[in-house]
């Protein structure tokens, strides 16, 4: 008797699966987002963890579109969907003639942390993955000129996405990544529910080299501290970027 009840059990289970397969699949096209969403960076500024969170929505309301989400190296071979999810940490000009339904995610943090942290990777990730981080953020150098000019173009990067203006981009620095979960949420379209925040570990470096970068990071990490936590691109922004020291 048990067993039939269990097979009966079973049998109804898949029934009421299979009913409520198309109902499922309405409701997550209905409140699919519309946007193609960007997530970019200066690099090791939290781009990584907030396209992780939006990936992890995007999956609940589309998982076979969430499936084909990637990173992009060059948004010349990106082509515009929507809904789709990309990360990049190329420069924007590329979306000039992208539909105003891209929303662009640009997280931004200190330059010389960064550069830190890119520093540390080497040991952490091999030169293979420094190889492919330099291609990826346009470096106009090699690894050990990182202390010695912005060879990674992080000041660039900034200036370019923070004026940029063809369609909306949303500027969350990365200490303000927790505060502003809904601001991010309503502007992607995507419930933004990033992991508890830790504390980042401190990273081992060479007094020597310390001294250096802070002499390259230092004037650009000035100029961000300037800026909103959180806010969206605009022209307004280029009195503040425009004295960022880009070589």
């Amino acid at each position: 008797m048990t067993g039939t009840l269990k097979a009966r059990s079973e049998k109804w289970v898949r029934s009421t699966r299979k009913v409520l397969a198309p109902l499922r699949t309405r409701i997550r096209r209905k409140f699919r987002p519309d946007h193609c969403v960007i997530v970019a960076s200066n690099g090791r500024s939290g781009s990584t963890m907030t396209y992780t969170a939006l990936l992890e929505a995007l999956k609940k309301l589309d998982p076979k579109v969430a499936s084909q989400a990637r990173f992009i190296a060059r948004l010349d071979d990106a082509e515009f969907q929507a809904p789709f999810l990309y990360k990049t940490h190329d420069f924007p000009q590329t979306l000039s003639t992208w539909p105003k339904d891209t929303r662009v995610v640009f997280c931004f943090g200190p330059a010389k942390e960064s550069s830190f942290s890119v520093y540390s990777a080497m040991e952490g990730y091999g030169p293979d993955w420094i190889k492919e981080h330099f291609y990826n953020m346009h470096a106009t150098g090699t690894f050990d000129e990182l202390f010695q000019r912005d060879v990674l173009q992080q000041a660039r990067q900034i200036r370019e996405w923070v004026t940029f203006q063809d369609i909306p981009v949303l500027c969350v620095h990365y200490d303000a990544l927790w505060d502003y979960q809904k601001t991010i949420s309503r502007f992607t379209g995507l419930d933004f529910a990033p992991p508890a925040r830790r504390a980042r570990a401190p990273k081992e470096i060479p007094a020597e080299f310390k001294e250096s970068a802070g002499k390259v990071y230092d004037p650009i990490d000035d100029v961000v501290a300037q800026l909103p936590k959180c806010f969206r691109a605009s022209a307004k922004f280029e009195k503040i970027v425009g004295n960022l020291p880009i070589s």
